[in-house]
């Protein structure tokens, strides 16, 4: 009973991981028909047969559709690869650390304001998806940026009683505005302009250098 069972079983278990190429081919196709059809109408079937993939073939590598579409999402954010988020910089400056983040040498993709706009209705009425795409979306970024606040606040960059959950929110904040209100994904040069003009004086305040002289 057992041995049949194992012989049953063993086909399935034999079956080749979506790993590679055809993972990337797939989470394409899904970002292709999140744009075609928003987040609601989405469905496993659609992007099957979009790839020619079996239902099946996804279900094996995403168990929903929220965890297909938040992977779907990162690894058209992330040009360089969906399973590595680069490391955080530790510069030893905060301004460079900061423009190392977020002004990458890459251009963002075009169609990420599209993507983002998609997925946005779902923020408020999926709460897998929300769990999800908070967990390994912006939850792994957030986590980053406030190490890079917390050694700047060490180094005397950022004031002693800063609220560094506050500052962190900043930068992704103006960017998610210019990707989902303006239609457009921010410059390097724009995204530096903010770092400069907003973020580094903000992280100034109640530093000993930014009160020399306050009440002059």
């Amino acid at each position: 009973m057992s041995s049949t069972g194992a012989a049953i079983a063993s086909p399935a278990a034999a079956r080749p991981r979506v790993e590679g190429d055809r993972e990337r081919e797939i989470l394409a196709g899904a970002i292709t028909v999140l744009l075609e059809s928003g987040y609601d109408r989405l469905t496993f079937d659609a992007v099957a047969a979009h790839v020619r993939a079996s239902k099946a073939t996804l279900y094996r590598r995403w168990k929903s559709k929220a965890d297909l579409v938040v992977a779907a999402v990162e690894a058209h954010a992330c040009p360089d690869g969906a399973d590595s988020l680069p490391d955080v910089p530790n510069s030893g400056c905060l301004k460079t650390d900061l423009l190392a983040m977020f002004c990458p040498a890459h251009e963002l993709p075009t169609e990420l304001s599209q993507v983002m706009a998609a997925v946005l209705p779902a923020l408020h009425r999926d709460a897998e998806f929300t769990r999800l795409f908070t967990e390994k979306f912006i939850a792994p970024r957030m986590e980053g940026l406030r190490i890079v606040l917390e050694r700047a606040q060490r180094r005397g960059e950022v004031g002693a009683n800063a609220d560094l959950d506050l500052l962190a929110a900043v930068l992704p904040a103006l960017k998610f505005h210019h990707v989902v209100m303006l239609d457009e994904c921010p410059t390097p040069a724009r995204l530096q302009h903010i770092i400069e003009q907003v973020l580094l004086p903000a992280c100034a305040a109640g530093t000993d250098r930014s009160t020399v002289g306050a009440d002059a």
